[in-house]
Order: C-alpha cells, then structure tokens, then sequence
C-alpha cells in the first residue's frame, strides 16, 4: 500500500509540476513576439532620436510647404486665367508630387511622422486662393510661389550645408538646383503677372 501511495503521490507530483512549466511556455511565446515588435519600433524610433533637431524640423517644414505647393497648383488648373500661371502649376504639382514621394520615404525611414505637417500643406492658403479666379488668382498665386520658392531655397541651401544627418542633407542637395529654378521661373512669372 505504501508503494502505490508514493506512485500516485508520484503521479501527482509531476503533474502538478508539468503545468506551470507548459503554462509558462504558453505566457512567454507572445511575450518574445512582442518583444520582437518593440524591438522593430524601437530601432526606427533611435533612428529618429539620432537625427538631430535641426534635421528633423528641416524635414517637417519640407514636408508642409511642398505639400502646399502642390495644393495650390492644383488649383490653377481651373482657376488660372493666364497660361504661364497653368504651365508653371503644372509644373510645381510634376516635380513637387515627386520631392514628397522621395521626402516621405526619407522621412519613414528616419521614424519622422510628417502627417501632421501633409495636413497642413494640404489647407495652407487654399481658400484664400479658392475664393479667386483669372487675373486676381494668377496675381495672388504668383506672390504666393515667388515667397514660397525664396524660402524654400534659403531652406534647402541651409541644410545642404549644415545639415548632419547624410541621407537628410543629400535629399537638400538633390532638389536645391530645381527649387533655385522655381524661383527663377516664378520671379519672371511675377513680373508677367503683377508688372
């Protein structure tokens, strides 16, 4: 009789110590898949803690102007009344449409979240501009991309010399020449516009 007690209290045993052990192996595999997350997030979120201040707001004002760039010049398709206005419209939305897609990437890939400044440039100045058409929106949309595109290289020549972080400050190289002839093209067309 004690030999089949001790069996059974044996039996008993290793039950009662085999359940917390598959019990812990049930609790910690979402655990390390968690842990293997966070650690995915974590190397995107030290990428954008290396990147310095100056870097980051360079990227964000990029992110907000070039945007509204676009926006406005949609809208000279419809509006415009003058055809330097809708060639250099259309040209603002070509190659601006396609600095975003190369800012959103660098962005992305920096962890900066520019939602909040592409919202922004989407609304920047459109009503203003919405509520003009022919002479007075070709005059209005003149000053705006003349103001815009001075800024704009003043910014991009900053970080194209001051800027720390390579990837950020070859992007600045990459588009200073076209922002320089932006602002050429739209000095002239001010001028066109507002003589």
């Amino acid at each position: 009789m004690k030999n089949y007690i001790t069996q059974l209290l044996g039996h008993h045993t290793m039950k009662l110590l085999t359940r917390p052990l598959a019990l812990l192996v049930i609790v910690l595999a979402p655990v390390s898949a968690i842990e293997a997350q966070d650690a995915s997030a974590t190397t995107v979120s030290s990428e954008a803690a290396t990147l310095s201040h100056g870097d980051k707001k360079f990227i964000k004002k990029v992110a907000r102007a070039s945007t509204n760039e676009v926006a406005l010049s949609r809208l000279a398709d419809g509006r415009a009344a003058n055809s330097d206005v809708k060639s250099f419209a259309q040209m603002m939305v070509t190659d601006h449409t396609g600095a975003n897609t190369d800012l959103q990437a660098l962005a992305a890939s920096k962890g900066v979240d520019i939602a909040k400044q592409v919202e922004e440039g989407n609304s920047d100045e459109v009503s203003s501009l919405t509520a003009k058409s022919g002479a007075d929106f070709d005059k209005k949309y003149a000053k705006l991309m003349l103001s815009a595109h001075k800024d704009a290289v003043d910014l991009f020549k900053d970080e194209a010399m001051n800027g720390k972080d390579p990837d950020v400050v070859a992007f600045a190289k990459k588009y200073v020449d076209t922002l320089s002839m932006h602002l050429d093209h739209a000095t002239a067309l001010e001028k066109t516009v507002n003589p």
